[in-house]
């Protein structure tokens, strides 16, 4: 059956998570699409990650490739390398994670029955290991995909586990390896421009959210979300053009939330910066008054600091 089944490549990336990287293994193991080629892209990990894999190696149920610690980008890099000839469809789980069952097989039909898209996407289930709660998290555009690219630019909401890709569609990309935070959404921005999704209605992956969680920083992440952004405006600039209004907004936003966190963190030239660059994006009747807006905010938090240390 596997001859005449499309391949599906799941890379898993992976760094010192070997107490939750078998849960994600064997998520993948339990799908019941047969023609699975998994690939485990350990990136540096000097826990027990290498000898855990040796058992899925050894019953030839995965591939493990050890690389040197490089970041996330360069361990999906990596396994799409490998993959990328010999699947038809491709999807990234990140090893804190689990797809849940038969999202393989839902997603290959829905493209199989819509050829004109090249990925589909789906909701995910969030766990928060630390209440030990669980909710439905809706993806950007859920049931809309005609208006996934803006509205993921707009949310950056979506999972790298609940996206499978037609290998076509991404053999000849690269995540950013300048990007060690945010480069699933920045990749997944340029694919949603440039191509066409479906939405799959019922969840797709159970994302943990723990604190080892890379999403829990939250300036590296308000850092990489701007600076993707800004160069997805730069990059497309008709995507840019069709949706100016909103887009314009969003980034006044973002740049907003960044000049907040920079601030708290006493990094005031690069707060500077992007307060400078926050009001050459609004009109000139807004500058002063946001100007003030941000003096005030900055004596606010000075005035808790000392008070905090007096």
């Amino acid at each position: 059956m596997a001859g005449s089944t499309p391949l599906i490549g799941i890379v898993i990336s992976t760094y010192n998570r070997a107490d939750m990287l078998k849960e994600a293994i064997d998520s993948v193991l339990s799908q019941d699409w047969p023609a699975k080629r998994i690939v485990v892209v350990d990136d540096g990990s000097v826990d027990g990650t290498a000898d855990l894999c040796r058992g899925y190696v050894d019953r030839g149920t995965m591939e493990y490739v050890y690389k040197s610690n490089g970041g996330c980008s360069t361990a999906r890099n990596r396994g799409l390398e490998v993959v990328a000839d010999s699947a038809g469809y491709i999807c990234f789980l990140d090893s804190d994670d689990r797809q849940l069952p038969g999202f393989l097989a839902k997603a290959v039909t829905l493209l199989e029955t819509n050829p004109q898209a090249d990925f589909c996407y789906a909701d995910s289930i969030m766990y928060d290991q630390e209440t030990g709660r669980e909710r439905r998290q809706r993806v950007a555009a859920a049931g809309d995909p005609g208006n996934f690219a803006i509205e993921h630019f707009l949310t950056n909401e979506a999972k790298p586990g609940s996206i499978l890709y037609r290998a076509k569609t991404v053999r000849h990309r690269r995540f950013r390896e300048d990007l060690r935070y945010n480069e699933d959404s920045d990749f997944l921005q340029r694919v949603a421009i440039e191509c066409v999704g479906v939405y799959h209605p019922k969840p797709a992956t159970w994302v943990r959210w723990h604190p080892g969680s890379k999403s829990r920083n939250a300036l590296e992440i308000n850092r990489a979300v701007v600076r993707s952004s800004r160069d997805v405006i730069s990059a497309y600039p008709e995507f840019y053009a069709r949706h100016r209004q909103v887009i314009d907004t969003r980034m006044q936003e973002m740049e907003r939330s960044l000049f907040r966190t920079l601030v708290l963190a006493g990094q005031w030239l690069e707060a500077e910066a992007v307060a400078k660059s926050w009001l050459e994006r609004v009109t000139v009747s807004r500058r002063i008054p946001i100007y003030y807006q941000l003096r005030a905010f900055a004596r606010t938090l000075v005035r808790r600091f000392v008070t905090r240390v007096g």
